[in-house]
Order: structure tokens, then C-alpha cells, then sequence
């Protein structure tokens, strides 16, 4: 990469953005010669003028502007990931988590305004996300997803927060349609009307396998950017879907949902995720211990099939 100097860049960054060296040179902590030095170097590197001088004042060439406006972007984003790694830029009331959408949406979120009334100082970004790669980047205070074998990369330390089990589930005129009361009556659903997640491939397969249900593709259903579309389609009478049953208990009590027969199925387990050598933040222990008591509730007795 052919990179101009960091140090004089920075410099002209300063200058443009203020439009004014000796604002620069405040903001620098340097003298106004120094800024005009910098900017020299940088223009030299360059071969092009980045400021017109007019008087005691300076004003951007239009090369000036368009390389101010990529600079200023670039700069930017390599101070926010600097401070995000670093975590220096985090105040003792801000904590960052990371969560997967399927638990935010339809677990978390309800949830989070009693930890608002019980931890009214902390100020929580929560960020969410259904592509597995962008979990484990140690970017976030702690990051929230499913399941061991997808854990993050070697550097985290885990609280496994609930077990839930993986129920099928279809409109009530879906299953009358297809006359759906067994796990063999699968066979009667037509090769679109296995609604898949494309953040859990294979999620179906492991389900099916963990049932004892042999003959079934699942394959050639609609593929949906998260679990929770799935929801609502199967919700709307598209087909059949797979979820955590603590997930869809609305849609159940509702009737809006169905659970057409039980089956041995498999466990899903969702886990907290948060970075083993770096100290824990008061707001980051408060959180995990509020997330830990909250789901204590919500693990099912060991039986089912676990995932893996």
C-alpha cells in the first residue's frame, strides 16, 4: 500500500475540516508552523496543492476537498475501531453487546426494560446480527449467540444462558390442509413448504435426524435472512418452520401458531460470549449478572436430542 505520512496527513485533515491552520494547531496541541509544514510535506508527496492561501485565510483546491472528504472517512473509521478494540473510548455507563437477531427480537428486547428500571445509569447499544461471521471480531463489551460448536474464535469465555427446545410449527389451517398430527405425515408437504433460516443451514437436517424421520427434504423450501421471518411466514400459511419453542410462545398462545404433533427434536442452546483478557467493565457485570438471573428460568430439563 502506498500510504502518504500518517503524522501529515492527520495534520491536513485537521486544517481542512477546520478551515483554518491556527484552529489546526490548537487542536493539535502544535504550533501554526508546524500545521503549515505538514501540509507542505503531505502536498509534496502528493505533487498536487490541497489549499489556495487568500490573505490570512485558506481555502480547498478541489483536489484539496475530494481527498479531505476519503481522509476524513478513512481517519474516522480507524479511530473507531482503535477505540472499539481498545475499549478506551467506553465510559463506565456504556456497554456494547452484540446479539443475534432471532434472540434480540424474541427474547431480549421484552426483556431489557426491566434492566432499564433496575440499571437506569447504564447506557446499552445493542447491535444485531444473523451473519454468523460477524460475531467473534472483539469489537463489542459481549455478544450473545447460539449453540457451542459456532462458537467465536479461542479469546472468549462463555455463560450458557438457557436451553430451549426446537419445536416444528405451522398455521392451524396448514396442518389441517396437509393433515400434519405425525412425524410421517411430513411426507405430505410439498418441497416449498420447509421454511429454512439462512443463519442455521442446517438446522432442519439436525432436527430431523434427531427426530428419526427418514425420506424428508427440506432442502427446496423458502430460504429467509432470519429466524424470525420464518416465523411470520409460517405464521401466514406458507409452510412449516422450526423454533425454539420459548421464542414462538406469543404465536402459540395465540393460536396463531401450532405445534402439529411432538417429536424428540434437539436442544438449542444460546450462550454469552465476552472477551477473556479484558477487564470487566462495572457496567458489563451488571448486565451479565441481570442477563444470567433473567434466563435461569428458561433452560429445559436435559432429555431431548442436544444439537451439536
Amino acid at each position: 500500500m502506498q500510504l502518504p505520512p500518517l503524522n501529515a496527513l492527520r495534520t491536513f485533515e485537521a486544517a481542512g475540516r477546520l478551515g483554518s491552520i491556527r484552529a489546526a494547531a490548537e487542536e493539535l496541541v502544535v504550533t501554526p508552523g508546524a500545521v503549515s509544514r505538514q501540509v507542505r510535506v503531505l502536498e509534496a508527496w502528493l505533487g498536487v496543492p490541497l489549499f489556495r492561501h487568500e490573505g490570512r485565510t485558506i481555502q480547498l483546491t478541489d483536489v484539496g476537498a475530494r481527498y479531505l472528504e476519503a481522509a476524513s472517512q478513512h481517519l474516522s473509521a480507524i479511530a473507531k475501531a482503535t477505540n472499539q478494540v481498545t475499549g478506551r473510548w467506553r465510559s463506565e455507563e456504556t456497554l456494547q453487546i452484540r446479539s443475534y437477531t432471532l434472540f434480540a427480537n424474541n427474547w431480549l428486547i421484552p426483556r431489557l426494560p426491566r434492566f432499564k428500571r433496575s440499571q437506569p445509569w447504564i447506557e446499552l447499544e445493542l447491535d444485531t446480527s444473523s451473519r454468523p461471521e460477524d460475531f467473534g471480531r472483539f469489537d463489542v463489551d459481549a455478544e450473545i449467540r447460539p449453540n457451542p460448536h459456532q462458537r467465536p474464535a479461542d479469546g472468549f469465555d462463555s455463560d450458557l444462558l438457557f436451553t430451549d427446545t426446537v419445536v416444528i410449527v405451522c398455521n392451524p389451517d396448514y396442518q389441517a390442509e396437509y393433515r400434519l398430527h405425525e412425524p410421517a405425515d411430513l411426507h405430505r408437504v410439498p418441497a416449498d413448504g420447509f421454511l429454512r433460516s439462512v443463519a442455521a443451514p442446517l438446522l432442519w437436517e439436525r432436527w430431523l435426524e434427531a427426530s428419526g424421520i427418514d425420506g424428508v427434504d427440506p432442502s427446496r423450501g423458502a430460504r429467509f435472512g432470519d429466524s424470525s421471518l420464518t416465523y411470520r411466514a409460517a405464521t401466514a400459511g406458507q409452510g412449516v418452520t422450526l423454533a425454539p419453542r420459548t421464542f414462538v410462545g406469543t404465536e402459540l398462545n395465540a393460536g396463531t401458531l401450532v405445534i402439529p404433533f411432538d417429536a424428540r427434536g434437539q436442544l438449542l442452546e444460546f450462550y454469552l460470549f465476552h472477551p477473556a483478557d479484558r477487564p470487566r467493565r462495572r457496567a458489563f457485570s451488571a448486565f451479565r449478572s441481570w442477563l444470567l438471573a433473567e434466563s435461569n428460568a428458561q433452560s429445559v430439563p436435559a432429555g431431548a436430542g442436544r444439537a451439536e
